[in-house]
């Protein structure tokens, strides 16, 4: 039988959802999925709407949140400037963390105080938010993950039974949002080895932002590039701009995004005098998705491409990844690099007709139709090497 809000009068009314269980398990693979289950949560509880806050450790920073029924407006002033006058939040971080609270019924704040508060009488009172039930669901790797469900005046506050039924949910939260951050340890791991795999030149950097390791590559670009970089105790920058971008993107790797930055990195173009720009790319990193494959445990890693340099390819490995006799692979790594049939013959020292012959071959068994489709399958594949013939790939071969 349901009651008032709408959850049943048990604590396993929310758990008896498979439709909301569903939607939570549903939620760490896609964009929308959090989205998909607080809107799920706030049909079954009966709510006027709920948000979940992800936070920085002391959960007085919002990096990025999930709302429902509050207008993007709204949201963005909640965020920006009354996430930290919300009365419930003081008292909800005193209260034991993986716990749901009703802000009623457990000291969180009293209703006269919230009523008298600026929170309430220029933020929630247009809003018609008068109640909540509100937990720290979720701390991990210096953030803090909350979740807030509103009422109105005439829904009256969350119940004993409704909170107990938050609570017996909260356990299956946890585990979803581990089940996130895997995911996205799992992303980052494939980034990085697919990185690795094309480009030698790397620095790792540890969570203060210091260089904990640096390929040989790396060390041969810093020395030959004094103009755009050089590396003391962090990788220094000498065009200003250049600079700022990198400390714009190394504070949203390590902190995890903050608004408006990216958590995906970048690419910075340095400039070099005469020459063109050399690249360098930032990558975050989960210190623990790839210890077994990294050199030192690291937080972000800043790879440099120099778009003056051919790359060489390890045609051995070509010819592996795409199915080609040794010969063709040869070939295809010279149509790569901007050669043509006739060229390629006069240095191979056969005639057109066997070049043109072998290229239609290396087309047939790659699935591509023209130079420039084959030029971007072989320069995408882990097959280059540096000048010192080393493979690319030092943690995929």
């Amino acid at each position: 039988m349901r009651v008032q809000g709408g959850i049943m009068n048990n604590t396993r009314g929310l758990l008896a959802s498979e439709r909301l269980l569903d939607q939570l398990y549903f939620a760490p693979y896609e964009v929308s999925g959090w989205h998909g289950f607080l809107k799920e949560m706030v049909r079954q509880s009966g709510s006027r709407s709920a948000r979940l806050l992800v936070m920085n450790q002391q959960a007085d920073q919002v990096y990025s949140g999930v709302q429902v029924n509050t207008d993007d407006k709204a949201h963005k002033a909640f965020v920006d400037h009354f996430v930290n006058l919300c009365p419930w939040r003081p008292g909800l971080a005193h209260l034991p963390p993986g716990k749901f609270y009703s802000s009623y019924l457990d000291g969180i704040c009293d209703q006269k105080t919230f009523y008298r508060s600026e929170f309430f009488n220029d933020w929630a009172k247009e809003l018609d938010i008068h109640h909540g039930a509100s937990g720290t669901v979720w701390q991990f790797e210096g953030q803090t993950i909350q979740m807030f469900f509103q009422r109105t005046g005439g829904q009256g506050h969350f119940r004993r039974y409704e909170t107990d039924a938050f609570n017996a949910l909260a356990p299956h939260i946890r585990r979803a949002l581990r089940l996130e951050a895997i995911i996205h340890q799992q992303k980052q791991k494939q980034g990085y080895l697919e990185h690795t795999g094309r480009f030698s030149a790397f620095i790792l950097l540890d969570a203060n932002q210091r260089a904990v390791h640096v390929s040989e590559a790396a060390w041969r670009h810093i020395q030959d590039n004094p103009h755009a970089l050089r590396l003391g105790k962090r990788v220094l920058l000498q065009n200003g701009e250049a600079q700022q971008r990198l400390d714009f993107l190394l504070k949203a790797s390590f902190a995890g995004g903050t608004a408006g930055a990216p958590v995906t990195g970048g690419v910075i173009a340095l400039p070099r005098p005469e020459r063109s720009p050399l690249l360098l790319q930032v990558v975050p990193l989960h210190p623990d998705a790839d210890r077994p494959l990294m050199p030192v445990p690291a937080h972000a890693a800043l790879y440099l491409v120099d778009g003056d340099a051919e790359p060489e390819f390890d045609t051995k490995k070509l010819a592996n990844l795409l199915g080609l006799t040794q010969a063709e692979a040869e070939i295809a790594a010279l149509v790569a690099g901007g050669q043509t049939a006739a060229k390629i013959a006069s240095f191979r020292r056969v005639s057109l007709h066997t070049v043109r012959s072998q290229i239609k071959s290396i087309y047939f068994k790659t699935d591509v139709s023209s130079q420039a489709q084959l030029t971007r399958l072989v320069k995408a594949l882990p097959a280059t090497r540096d000048r010192q013939g080393r493979s690319r790939t030092p943690f995929l071969s």
